[in-house]
């Protein structure tokens, strides 16, 4: 049995799922609103632990028939304990933690299989990753992380190309808000430019933001890490003035994207780092700037890859059909 957690929505894993059809391997779907549950067989003379899988409390098989698990998009869903709302604080904290308790050890379980994805990293830690980068001498921007306006006008005065500022952590942005004054939809945050007038605009302190140097851009690439594998393209997005700072803005502008090898160092750049993230797969952007320095500047766990696979006719969803099939 092979588990897929993903989303409605994404392309790539209906076709996925298509490659499993085709090869008669049995698989079982699990989307935003399905819950999973694990029975657990512990028999502590025999030194056995086995568990069986339920899906909206339907069966869906055993540990020992699980052959391989893809978090694609759709992070683990547990059912919450008891019914209803909790009154009590004592009774709200016991169910939160009875919660992360599941989730936690289902993560377990799952990452000891054969797992493409690791669950609970949607988006990496981009401090963490600058970090990571840094310890394995790979080029990153310069890079100012504060809420301090005196120290972004230090940082914007020794950046003479300019600089811009990007999401911290969660790469969207609110538009609307319900009555209860909850989020319920959201944006696309892109990169957008800091200029003068918007640091002087700046309050004193504000709530700690990402900075970095404003890259001077040859073209930008889009590389796919897959279990040992790199797919890249290039994206020539300064041919276009509306991708020239963000390239995601430029898809329908008819910039130029084709088949790219990186050099012998930069993959393996590309592999050491993955291997210090601890991840098997994922999709990371890199700069090629003027003067031919290769700067890196993220990675998304779960990033999309359906454009990158068209462009090298690498066929990615057959790569993860067959990781997942183990072939």
């Amino acid at each position: 049995m092979i588990l897929v957690f993903t989303e409605r929505a994404d392309l790539n894993s209906r076709i996925v799922l298509s490659y499993l059809n085709n090869y008669e391997e049995p698989f079982e779907v699990f989307l935003e609103d399905d819950a999973i549950e694990l029975e657990y067989l512990i028999n502590i003379n025999r030194n056995q632990f086995d568990y069986r899988i339920y899906k909206n409390h339907r069966f869906v098989c055993d540990s020992s028939d699980l052959k391989s698990v893809w978090y694609r998009r759709t992070d683990i869903q547990v059912y919450r304990f008891g019914t209803g709302e909790f009154s009590q604080e004592g009774l709200k904290t016991y169910s939160r933690e009875h919660m992360n308790t599941r989730y936690e050890q289902i993560q377990r379980c799952f990452h000891a299989k054969r797992c493409l994805g690791k669950f609970g990293f949607g988006n990496y830690n981009k401090i963490e990753f600058l970090e990571q980068c840094i310890s394995l001498n790979i080029e990153i921007p310069g890079t100012l992380i504060t809420g301090s306006k005196q120290h972004l006008l230090e940082f914007w005065k020794n950046c003479r190309g300019g600089i811009i500022t990007k999401s911290l952590a969660f790469p969207f942005e609110c538009v609307n808000y319900s009555q209860s004054g909850e989020a319920d939809s959201y944006r696309m945050g892109y990169t957008i430019s800091v200029g003068e007038a918007e640091l002087e605009s700046l309050p004193d302190f504000f709530d700690l933001s990402l900075f970095q140097e404003k890259l001077d851009k040859l073209f930008e690439i889009r590389a796919i890490y897959l279990n040992g594998s790199v797919y890249s393209e290039a994206i020539f997005s300064q041919s276009r003035e509306v991708a020239a700072l963000d390239y995601r803005l430029g898809y329908d502008s008819g910039m130029r994207m084709c088949n790219y090898t990186l050099p012998d160092t930069i993959e393996e750049q590309v592999q050491r780092l993955m291997e210090k993230l601890d991840l098997n797969f994922g999709s990371l952007d890199i700069v090629v700037t003027t003067d031919k320095r290769y700067v890196f500047l993220e990675v998304n766990p779960n990033g999309q890859y359906g454009a990158v696979s068209q462009t090298t006719n690498s066929n990615v969803d057959y790569q993860v059909a067959k990781f997942l099939m183990n072939k």
